[in-house]
């Protein structure tokens, strides 16, 4: 419609094809820019084949990275226009689309393009590429930052730099856009004279408007140099790509921006060498597994954690001529000692995610501040390690590192752990945020990684009560109450254990205690799990009672206030001492359902839990197949299971 011969792509994708309309997605641009310097990696994201010529279907296919996966992303070729002019982005040839279908795909995937306002380069760096992106604050005195930016550079890493503002974007005088962002695309050493220069080679996505200070394309030093040096590297030429030296980069410059890449894109002999990955998907849930991000807090044991294990340290680079701005590159040969004394250690890149949240923009929501804590674990407390004893051992350990916490969708940090065992606990900074996220971890060596979980199981002495006589007061009740038919119904049964059950203390009248209010409901769960129908029988009460007065002394010792309730957070600690050990899963979906709006649980929401867990496990373990500890159960079967629920 206001294109009469439109191109998916002329010629080839490079940089100068990607040039910012009115959107404020900068972040988003300056990453597609970089990617046209790595085809490979650039035609996973833009599927080649694809044209407005012959079997056009007016849709256009792009791949890109979501949490874990590739999300094939269709689109048609409807953009937005102005004028006869597109809105967003553009091409510096003005008939051809990749880019603007391209911003068009990332648009959908987020829910829009509004929600594209504002952002960081290393989310669309990890979308485009599935890689983990760190961000590296500058000083004036950041050590070893052009030897980590050559670095990431030949491991094909892309990179970005920001040069941040307090009121948005605007020109300086020479010739840089402050709260902007840039794709660094090279570095360049030589010597002149007795003088190290130490170049890079940045682009505005813009494609103009460029930098005029020291090495730009009008700079008289250019001459001093031999001919084949200018021929190699410079280029005059309004495309908004420049060269600058190191120390002017680092007086206007606030943040570099690096996304390694993973081993599904680099392939299987990766230049620079590749990297070992572990991805977890989890989430924090408010009053069970979202305990803020303080260390002496008192829920903080009960954020998702992850045993990590670092046996190999990286082999020390030949050619490594100063420190990294992370500590150095290498830090030691494996099997050997480290050159110059240093002691052997491991390069490890956490990275957090929170997933889906840019979607949530148009509801008014924003990112939270999340991070992470890496805590060393002793040989002596690995065997020991579980959810439930979590809490005592935690406040022992030493933190060998952290993140800062941030409100950004990504947060990463890149670690030089000496070779051993690791804890790492990724938490929201505020106790009961909820969200979705990723934690993926990469190391330059093998390492192992699990989550800390538990394999679900039980006592026998959880299901199988010792028996007990019932005292003579509660059989003449239930006699009394069951009258001819020797059985009980729900109300009956209600009646009973209001009556037998031995009062609640409370905090607010120490010298008195209320009863324990057992509801008609929880009754009738109780017939169907301890009795037979709608009715229960005296052998069958005393089963119920024994158990009972397990449960009641199990709450009270986790109701540390007398409150008559106990934390959601510890219904975890509480089931595992009623002898029911659980994994994560189902004791998330067990806490979800059974705390109150004040995440408390009370006496009879512990109870039924409980009762809920006892009779499933009794019924499961009637139809284990083979001693596998595979459950196979015809549908009538699990409809019987399903009854408990």
């Amino acid at each position: 419609e206001f294109c009469a011969e439109p191109q998916f792509i002329c010629e080839d994708m490079s940089r100068t094809d990607v040039c910012q309309g009115s959107l404020g997605n900068c972040w988003l641009l300056a990453a597609a820019a970089a990617l046209t310097l790595h085809p490979r990696l650039l035609c996973r994201v833009v599927p080649p084949g694809q044209g407005f010529q012959d079997g056009y279907a007016g849709v256009f296919h792009f791949q890109l990275w979501q949490f874990g996966r590739w999300v094939d992303v269709v689109v048609d070729d409807r953009l937005p226009v102005r004028e006869g002019k597109l809105m967003f982005v553009r091409s510096e040839q003005r008939n051809e689309f990749w880019a603007p279908l391209l911003e068009k795909a990332y648009a959908k995937l987020h829910g829009s393009y509004e929600v594209m306002r504002g952002g960081h380069m290393n989310e669309a760096f990890v979308d485009f590429t599935g890689g983990v992106g760190e961000v590296l604050y500058l000083r004036q005195d950041t050590p070893g930052l052009f030897s980590a930016l050559r670095h990431a550079l030949v491991k094909e890493s892309l990179v970005g730099a920001t040069a941040l503002s307090d009121r948005g974007e605007y020109r300086t005088e020479d010739g840089l856009v402050r709260g902007h962002a840039y794709s660094v695309t090279g570095t360049h050493k030589m010597s002149l004279g007795f003088t190290k220069v130490r170049l890079l080679r940045l682009r505005n996505p813009w494609g103009r408007v460029e930098w005029t200070g020291a090495w730009s394309d009008s700079c008289p030093r250019w001459d001093a140099l031999p001919a084949e040096w200018r021929e190699a590297l410079l280029v005059k030429k309004e495309d908004g790509e420049f060269w600058m030296e190191l120390q002017d980069f680092l007086r206007h410059f606030n943040t570099v921006q690096i996304c390694s890449l993973s081993p599904e894109v680099l392939g299987p002999n990766p230049a620079g060498g590749g990297w070992h990955i572990h991805t977890f998907q989890g989430r924090w849930v408010r009053g069970f597994n979202s305990g803020g991000s303080q260390p002496s807090a008192e829920t903080f044991w009960t954020n998702p954690q992850f045993r990590l294990t670092l046996l190999e340290p990286d082999e020390e680079e030949d050619d490594e001529d100063e420190e990294g701005p992370w500590g150095g590159w290498g830090a030691g040969r494996a099997g050997g000692p480290a050159r110059g004394g240093r002691i052997p250690k491991c390069t490890v890149l956490l990275s957090l995610i929170q997933r889906n949240r840019r979607k949530l923009r148009a509801k008014g929501l924003t990112y939270l501040t999340v991070g992470f804590h890496v805590f060393q674990i002793p040989e002596e407390l690995l065997g020991l390690w579980d959810s439930p004893r979590s809490r005592a051992l935690l406040p022992k350990l030493l933190r060998a590192d952290r993140s800062v916490f941030c409100a950004r969708r990504d947060v990463s940090r890149r670690c030089r752990l000496r070779p051993g065992h690791y804890l790492v606990v990724p938490s929201a900074s505020q106790e009961g945020d909820e969200a979705d996220f990723t934690l993926r971890i990469f190391s330059e060596r093998s390492h192992t990684a699990v989550e800390i979980d538990d394999v679900i199981s039980a006592d026998l002495e959880a299901l199988m009560v010792p028996y007990k006589p019932l005292e003579l007061e509660v059989a003449q009740l239930f006699l009394e109450l069951a009258g001819e038919e020797e059985e009980l119904n729900a109300y009956q049964l209600q009646t009973l254990l209001s009556i037998a059950l031995e009062p609640a203390r409370t905090n607010t009248r120490p010298n008195t205690r209320t009863p324990r209010e057992i509801g008609v409901r929880t009754c009738e769960q109780l017939l169907r799990c301890f009795g037979h129908g709608p009715s229960l029988a005296l052998h069958h009460f005393q089963q119920l009672w024994s158990h009972l007065l397990v449960w009641q002394a199990t709450f009270d010792k986790f109701d540390e206030d007398s409150s008559g309730t106990m934390n959601s957070y510890e219904l975890r600690l509480a089931l595992n001492a009623a002898g029911f050990h659980l994994n994560n899963q189902l004791t998330q979906a067990l806490t979800s359902r059974y705390r109150d709006s004040r995440l408390r649980v009370d006496f009879e929401r512990f109870v039924s839990c409980a009762a809920q867990l006892t009779c499933i496990f009794r019924h499961c373990s009637q139809h284990l197949d083979g001693g596998e500890g595979v459950v196979c159960l015809t549908r009538r079967q699990w409809m019987e299971v399903a009854t408990f629920s």
